[in-house]
């Protein structure tokens, strides 16, 4: 496997280069991202689906600074697909020969199902795990769908409406919006019930944009747009006003300059699907085709999957920071128990347990910065670079638990972020589990312990002294009223 592989998409309307780094077996990083506005399907549509010169001149020019960057980053494997415009283009092969005889890229032309495929691979593998999702990638020249049931990729479709068909089609022309309406009406009718869910991923600009818009509006606390989810009933109404705005308008609702060009027909597309597959909730993706060609290519001996329980985001830090297996093991395992020993008292959710044994994981991971406030610098890398497999709501109480190590946790602890976070009370049993774990680490224990609940009192027994936990542990503040005791062997 090369270590360093470059990623080309060519898109009917963006060229885009992304370089991953292979860290371990499964693990990798994005090291840089690149994009061009080629325009390659411009006037495409228009004139029998042909690739016009001045396009494929665009492209060329684009592929060629693409190369520079891959070789100047020493890239060992380049992959290069195309999409809509290249495949509905009589003419290609002008651009495929043209690209092998000048960088010797293999541009390999995918097709529709292909294409919904490589998204729903990135989204499976780089999202939260939903027992249902429907993927929906709004491109330039089409529209891809893939329905996701647990775990496993069970349908695709593509449909031939994309932002700029609809723009040359019809928004250039002036044309209404009740024909434009009619027109996606129609083209969506081959979407049989099997894609209906509730939880729709966007892959793909316009949704990103749009995400970002909500996110702006609403006041996130986050900046991270992968994994913000949000109401399809509260962002209806917004969507619509976009879709039916003119280019004067679209500044007054949100829309940043660089997306006048193309947002309103996104939108047109991203409504009418909305309300098609009766979705509740929309997830929004920064990972898409790119990701699942890369992520096809690495895992192919696994069917395109990460392992069950992988983490990229998670194992990447472990791996970055160092962290030391045998105390995060020790840790891990003992919240888990502790966890499900109290459970009488406490009564949380055991969704709860995901995010305790990753912070349980990761607490440490702030130590190779500085040891001195190493679990607010933990708490940091967690915030800002545990983005892949997590929630937000999962994210943020991690990084919560790590930060406030040993101390009770008040509201105003929290006021940033109470809308994402439990209760203050489930907050505090969470991590008094997690200190009283961490506390009787750092203190000696090195042999497993076991926990007992019994007549109002916690016991600890240890195979070992436990001496200077005695202190610490006395003075550890607990979300109810009950004794501590240790038994050592």
């Amino acid at each position: 496997m090369a270590k360093r592989t470059a990623v080309i998409d060519i898109g009917s309307n963006s060229a885009r280069m992304a370089v991953y780094e292979k860290e371990s077996r499964f693990a990798f990083s994005l090291l840089k991202e690149v994009k061009n506005q080629v325009r390659i399907g411009e006037k495409a549509y228009e004139n029998g689906g042909n690739l016009q010169p001045f396009a494929v001149q665009r492209a060329l020019t684009a592929l060629d600074e693409f190369h520079k960057i891959a070789r100047s980053m020493k890239c060992r494997k380049l992959l290069c697909i195309a999409t809509s415009a290249v495949r509905d283009a009589p003419n290609a092969n002008i651009l495929v020969n043209e690209a092998k005889k000048r960088f010797g890229f293999n541009i390999r032309i995918i097709d529709g199902g292909k294409e919904a495929y490589y998204g729903a691979v990135a989204v499976r593998n780089m999202l939260p795990p939903y027992d249902e999702a429907t993927t929906i990638d709004i491109g330039g020249g089409s529209t891809e769908l893939a329905k996701i049931k647990n775990g496993a990729i069970v349908k695709t479709i593509s449909l031939n409406i994309g932002t700029v068909r609809l723009k040359e089609l019809f928004f250039d022309k002036k044309a209404s919006f009740d024909k434009i309406s009619e027109f996606i009406k129609k083209e969506i009718k081959t979407v049989d019930k099997e894609f209906n869910c509730e939880n729709l991923v966007g892959i793909g600009g316009t949704i990103r944009a749009l995400g970002k818009m909500f996110m702006a509006q609403s006041r996130y606390p986050l900046s991270t747009v992968h994994g913000f989810e949000y109401s399809s009933k509260w962002a209806l109404k917004y969507i619509h006003e976009i879709a039916a705005s003119s280019v004067l308008n679209l500044k007054n609702l949100g829309v940043k300059k660089d997306r006048y060009d193309t947002i309103r027909e996104g939108s047109v597309i991203f409504e009418a699907l909305i309300k098609k597959l009766g979705a509740k909730k929309i997830i929004t993706s920064g990972v898409g085709i790119r990701e699942g060609v890369y992520l096809s290519d690495i895992l192919r001996s696994s069917g395109a999957k990460f392992p069950k329980d992988f983490n990229l985001s998670l194992e990447r830090l472990k791996e970055k920071f160092g962290v030391d297996k045998k105390e995060s093991k020790f840790l891990t395992q003992h919240v888990e128990r502790l966890f499900f020993e109290l459970k009488p008292l406490h009564k949380l959710d055991d969704k709860m347990l995901r995010p305790l044994t990753a912070a349980a994981k990761l607490e440490s991971i702030g130590k190779n910065l500085n040891f001195y406030q190493e679990h607010l610098h933990s708490a940091y890398f967690v915030l800002n670079s545990l983005n892949y497999g997590f929630t937000h709501q999962e994210k943020i109480l991690i990084s919560t638990i790590i930060k406030f190590y040993g101390k009770k946790i008040t509201q105003n602890d929290i006021f940033l972020y109470e809308k994402l976070l439990p209760s203050i009370a489930e907050l505090n049993w969470i991590e008094f589990i997690f200190s009283l774990v961490k506390i009787l680490l750092e203190n000696g224990a090195a042999k497993p312990l076991s926990f007992s609940f019994e007549n109002g009192s916690l016991h600890i027994k240890a195979a070992e002294s436990l001496y200077l936990a005695k202190e610490p542990v006395k003075k550890i503040l607990k979300p109810e009223v009950f004794s501590i005791v240790i038994h050592e062997a």
